[in-house]
């Protein structure tokens, strides 16, 4: 009985060890990821502003098959979930996947079936009473995509999640103030930019932004066509990026576009100028802000090892928008995105900047939307909407791959109908309303957009508010502006290993500053060539870069840019074997400047075992001059060797490719002669010790025989 017993127990005892085992091994093991079956692409919905009054919902779109299946009996309905009355609840709308259980429209049929690949267009239609839409507010919508995968049962297989806003404002409430800023800017695409020639693009993708349709062309004609509604234009800011003007004026005059093959002739001049004009008149006698050059990241800027002031570089471009726009941007006023510091804060109060536009998030727990505080660094900071601007940041949460603009814009005017009074909360001040630096609506939903502003202002929900007017706001207390936590933190980080390459670039930029002078005959300064790298740099550190590739790319066109420069001062020496006829014939070379600035340089030689050299002094190289040189040497063997010649700054940077020089020489060296010289003295007193000892035994023996 105890065996038995025991038997039991031990029995248990393994079952139970390898229960926990396996469930162990389970949970230890990585989350299984859901395939991918369907994409749902929104592309329209109206109204973008529903009423009590109007009778239907209309959503339209496309779903695709993006898995490697068929997929049968496609369907689609609209679902709506509960009035949205708190900032919070906005907020956990807009980050996850809220109920939306409140009402519903019938299943509409999508597809019969879809081979993987095969797209088909998505068309709802739903009366507003049937998803019980009567009191205003914001709404959870969903656009809902059920379909049954071969070998599999029926099942959502993509959803997009957005904002309905209904409007029935009470004529007592007071309208909201509100400010928007309009984002003029582009990643950056200037990977050359030489003194006497057209300037270099990384590819045509701007031009294809500049063209009718595209991206900053919408930007610009959609803000155009309100220009008569004083409300609406009345309320907007554009804010700027001098690189994009200075790039798209340059575009305007003749460009390149590099390629595999080397650079080709670009497309886009035509349209750079139109658009330029264009925007140029939008702008004329309207408010205007800085964007950083490049949209440069302040932070990492500050972090660059460099004697030039790259935070001043990039926050201090009044003149060239003025010079571009003919319209003075607000003095002072900087609208960055990406890192800020005490030291990105300093320079830029150094360089004039007063008052930056910004997450409330980096003011501190005590700041909120609308909040202006004083930061350590002497600048003001003013907070615009963090609720809004996320809500216009963000795709729309989705259950299959998706990257919608459209999504994202009507989240934003939903949110910007929720401070306008859809909430259960009072705006207690003006709302400053700020897009992504890199928004991509198209112009349809760009005119949408501010046709619902429009209607807001309409119905008295909002009122039109100068940017100036919020820039009076007293400062509430201070504050040490946080580095590190922001929804503006855009882009990929910048890293300290792009963050060394850099701070090497401007190293040896400075260093060819130092080797360079004006040249009497051009009179080119020597800071119009070093300053194109300095804005390499800031480009290398743009928030607009997604990805550590791309950063990583930017930064290696700037080092391109310096070591093209560099090249264009060289050395060459003759194409046949110099011979040299005596032991101290002077070597042959030929000394190059294509720069517009006169260049000091250093010769080096190296490999030059079996030959002596004077140090050979420093040499000015006119501007764009070609002079021979010859430099005192000394064979000290015969025979045909070749010696490495190269140039350099008086600092050390490297100039050109170095040169190969080959020699011949025919003529004994100093320690040659010398030791031929003691053989030879050698074997003459060997030769007279013999003679000597032969006379003198001849002498011994004569007088033996005597």
């Amino acid at each position: 009985m105890k065996k038995l017993g025991a038997f039991a127990l031990a029995l248990v005892f393994l079952i139970g060890n390898a229960l926990l085992g396996a469930s162990g091994q389970a949970s230890a093991q990585p989350p299984v990821r859901s395939p991918e079956w369907l994409r749902l692409d929104i592309e329209r919905m109206t109204p973008r502003l529903a009423t009590p009054e109007e009778d239907t919902l209309h959503v339209t779109g496309s779903v695709t098959n993006v898995g490697d299946r068929r997929i049968s009996d496609i369907v689609a309905r609209l679902q709506i979930g509960q009035r949205q009355g708190t900032e919070r609840e906005l907020r956990s709308t807009l980050t996850g996947s809220p109920a939306t259980d409140a009402g519903a429209s019938e299943w509409s049929e999508v597809a019969t079936t879809l081979e993987p690949g095969q797209s088909a267009e998505l068309s709802i239609e739903v009366p507003l009473a049937e998803l019980g839409l009567s009191a205003p507010g914001v709404y959870p919508l969903l656009v809902n995509v059920n379909g049954t995968p071969a070998y599999g049962g029926a099942a959502r297989l993509a959803a997009v999640n957005l904002l309905l806003p209904v409007i029935d404002p009470p004529a007592e409430t007071p309208p909201v103030a509100a400010s928007v800023l309009w984002p003029i800017t582009s990643a950056p695409k200037l990977v050359a930019d030489p003194h006497d020639g057209p300037v270099v693009l990384a590819d045509d993708q701007l031009a294809e932004e500049l063209a009718p349709g595209g991206r900053l062309d919408a930007l610009v004609s959609a803000a155009s066509a309100y220009r008569d509604n004083p409300d609406v234009f009345g309320s907007l800011c554009f804010a700027v990026d001098p690189d994009l003007l200075e790039t798209v004026a340059a575009m305007a005059e003749g460009y390149q576009v590099q390629t595999p093959t080397g650079p080709v002739r670009g497309t886009g001049s035509e349209q750079a100028g139109r658009w330029l004009q264009a925007l140029r008149e939008l702008v004329s006698g309207h408010c205007v802000v800085q964007i950083p050059y490049a949209d440069a990241d302040l932070g990492a800027l500050s972090k660059v090892s460099t004697r030039a002031d790259l935070v001043a570089d990039a926050v201090n471009n009044s003149a060239a928008i003025l010079n571009l726009l003919r319209v003075q941007p607000r003095a002072g006023v900087l609208w960055p995105q990406g890192s800020l510091g005490d030291a990105a804060l300093r320079s830029a109060a150094g360089a004039g900047t007063t008052t930056v536009l910004t997450d409330p998030a980096r003011l501190g727990a005590g700041a909120s939307d609308g909040t202006a505080m004083t930061t350590t660094a002497g600048v003001n900071a003013l907070g615009y909407d963090s609720l809004v601007a996320s809500a216009f940041a963000g795709t729309g949460r989705a259950d299959s791959v998706t990257n919608q603009p459209n999504v994202a814009t009507q989240n934003g005017l939903a949110a910007l109908a929720f401070r306008a009074g859809l909430g259960d909360e009072t705006a207690e001040r003006p709302a400053l309303i700020a897009p992504p630096h890199d928004w991509d609506a198209s112009v349809s939903e760009l005119h949408s957009l501010l046709g619902s502003l429009a209607r807001l202002h309409e119905e008295r929900m909002l009122a039109p508010a100068r940017l100036d007017d919020l820039l009076a706001t007293p400062a509430d207390g201070n504050a040490a502006l946080d580095g590190a936590d922001g929804a503006d933190l855009a882009g990929s980080p910048v890293s300290d290993e792009v963050i060394a390459g850099l701070s090497d670039i401007e190293t040896t930029a400075a260093d060819l500053q130092r080797a360079m002078s004006v040249d009497p005959t051009r009179q080119v300064q020597p800071i119009s060539l070093i300053q194109p790298l300095h804005n390499a740099v800031l480009r290398a550190t743009s928030t607009a870069w997604d990805s550590p590739a791309a950063r990583t790319a930017a930064a290696t066109a700037a080092r391109t840019q310096l070591e093209s420069l560099g090249n264009q001062v060289t050395v060459t020496t003759p194409s046949q074997p110099v011979s040299l006829a005596s032991g101290s014939s002077p070597l042959p070379v030929t000394l190059s400047n294509a720069l517009p600035v006169a260049v000091t340089v250093r010769i080096k030689l190296d490999n030059s075992a079996g030959l002596r050299t004077d140090r050979v002094q420093d040499t000015p190289l006119a501007a764009n001059s070609r002079v021979g040189r010859l430099i005192p040497a000394e064979a000290l063997r015969s025979g045909r060797f070749s010696v490495d010649v190269s140039l350099t700054t008086p600092g050390g940077t490297e100039l050109g490719t170095p040169a190969r020089l080959e020699l011949t020489s025919n003529e004994f060296g100093v320690v040659t002669v010398v030791l031929t010289a003691t053989a030879a003295g050698a074997l003459f007193l060997l030769g007279g010790r013999r003679i000597y000892r032969r006379v003198r035994q001849r002498g011994q023996e004569g007088q033996s025989g005597s």
